[in-house]
């Protein structure tokens, strides 16, 4: 006996998490499968489990089509939207969980906003950032994730900040600290874990939004995911082109999170034990 549970029962479960693990990365395992195989593998009837892998899907999409420069650009709105959600969000969260700024009416307004399409708002905001030219500008996305993601931060930073116990904040204020400095000094630190989380939620749905980016941007300013959906062509789709450039897109959310998994596992958690 292990525990409550015996020897049986935990295999038992460990093979059900297996099974589990299995299907849902199956479909990532196909996207890497295919990415390595040749058109005529990938066509092939019934579907080839053992083939010879290639690298020439890899090789046509970086060195034959605009990837990097793709890539740069999904880099520039990503960031910079995560460094602008982060920069106004914070001060938004701070002031609805110590001072109930806009009561409960006023964040779950906030939350409604991330509820609407954003297709609704796609052509108006277009109309509007074409009069200003900012179509097919790197400054236009970071702008308009900053309005669909803005709500999501606020939600997540007033989460985290409420687990700080506000006498801090009161002892801070009679020693002699701005609300700034207990911002920067206190909350920031304290909160850490929480704000590394946020940023990296914004940045994955910054990184994967394909709507917005379809439509605001043309050519200097396209997006991985713009970039990737253009090898479907009228005449065929290009599922090796396809394949690669989407295992290539996918190694930045993987990276960031492996570097910052113990920062989202402590995050993601803060609260839960008391």
């Amino acid at each position: 006996m292990y525990g409550k549970f015996s020897r049986f029962e935990i295999t038992l479960r460990m093979g059900v998490l297996c099974l589990f693990f299995l299907f849902f990365m199956f479909p990532f395992y196909w996207l890497i499968a295919t990415s390595l195989k040749k058109d005529v593998d990938t066509f092939a009837m019934p579907p080839l489990w053992v083939f010879t892998p290639t690298f020439e899907n890899y090789e046509a999409v970086v060195l034959e089509t605009d990837f990097l420069q793709q890539t740069t650009n999904s880099l520039i709105a990503s960031l910079l939207n995560v460094a602008l959600c982060i920069l106004l969000a914070m001060p938004a969260a701070y002031s609805m969980s110590r001072h109930g700024t806009g009561g409960k009416n006023l964040l779950f307004w906030f939350l409604s906003i991330r509820m609407i399409p954003p297709i609704v708002g796609a052509i108006p905001l277009f109309v509007l950032a074409a009069q200003m030219r900012l179509v097919d500008t790197h400054f236009i996305l970071p702008v308009l994730y900053l309005i669909i993601n803005m709500p999501f931060a606020v939600w997540m930073l007033k989460m985290f900040i409420d687990e700080i116990p506000r006498e801090i904040d009161e002892s801070a204020l009679i020693d002699g600290c701005s609300v700034l400095g207990i911002i920067r000094r206190i909350i920031l630190p304290l909160v850490k874990p929480g704000l590394v989380a946020t940023a990296v939620f914004l940045f994955i749905m910054a990184w994967n939004e394909f709507l917005i980016a379809n439509i605001f941007t043309r050519r200097d300013a396209v997006t991985l995911p713009v970039g990737i959906a253009k090898f479907i062509t009228e005449k065929q789709i290009l599922w090796g082109y396809i394949t690669a450039a989407a295992t290539l897109a996918s190694v930045p959310p993987i990276v960031f999170l492996w570097i910052f998994q113990r920062n989202i596992l402590r995050g993601l958690t803060m609260g839960a034990i008391r």
